[in-house]
């Protein structure tokens, strides 16, 4: 899409080894994702490396197929996403990029599923409506995280999540599949990380 942007200097830091054993020391079994969450991993590492690259990042985790809809450990796709961005990152230009790819694939995935079409629907009344619906789409897609919706201008929004499991960069891609499906021009998405576990994300189109 002509005129994208997103937070693309530099690397954050947050691809670690490190970082991903913190992230799981964080976890609790109640903290889980949909299925969807996985196949978008999985279908993008398959797309760009093969089926053995997926297989690989598969091996990571005891279960071995995902029901979109149904609910897994955050912990076990952890595993998942952070062994898909590394085995991406070379092909990428980096760790947060391979990110930004796996996440863009979410919102065609998701916009595609009965529940997807029926937020899609709200965009007949402008992108803003359907943007509203954000954080009533991230609680129908994990159980943790605390989402708020913030209105800059007509254009111009901020998303903050706290105890949010996902990297920044996973919100940045996944904002610009949809601005993608939507067709909005312009776009610029910023993320950063404003503590252990909260996201802020700052979007905006136009011309």
């Amino acid at each position: 899409m002509i005129g994208s942007e997103t937070s693309t200097w530099g690397e954050s830091g947050l691809g670690t080894e490190q970082e991903l054993q913190r992230r799981l020391s964080l976890a609790t079994p109640a903290d889980t994702v949909r299925g969807l969450s996985f196949h978008t991993s999985l279908d993008a590492v398959r797309a760009d490396l093969g089926e053995a690259a997926a297989a690989h990042c598969l091996a990571q985790v005891p279960e071995k197929s995902f029901r979109s809809f149904f609910h897994y450990p955050i912990s076990d796709y952890l595993r998942v996403l952070y062994t898909s961005a590394w085995m991406l990152s070379d092909r990428h230009g980096g760790f947060d990029n391979a990110i930004r790819r796996i996440a863009g694939g979410m919102a065609p995935g998701f916009l595609a599923s009965t529940v997807g079409k029926a937020f899609l629907l709200l965009s007949k009344e402008g992108p803003k409506h359907l943007i509203n619906n954000m954080p009533v789409a991230f609680r129908a897609a994990a159980s943790f995280g605390e989402v708020s919706l913030h209105w800059v201008g007509p254009r111009h929004g901020l998303l903050h999540i706290r105890r949010d499991f996902l990297l920044y960069m996973n919100h940045e891609g996944g904002l610009l599949g949809l601005f993608r499906a939507l067709e909005l021009p312009g776009t610029r998405i910023y993320g950063r990380q404003v503590g252990p576990l909260d996201n802020e994300i700052e979007f905006s189109w136009g011309d």
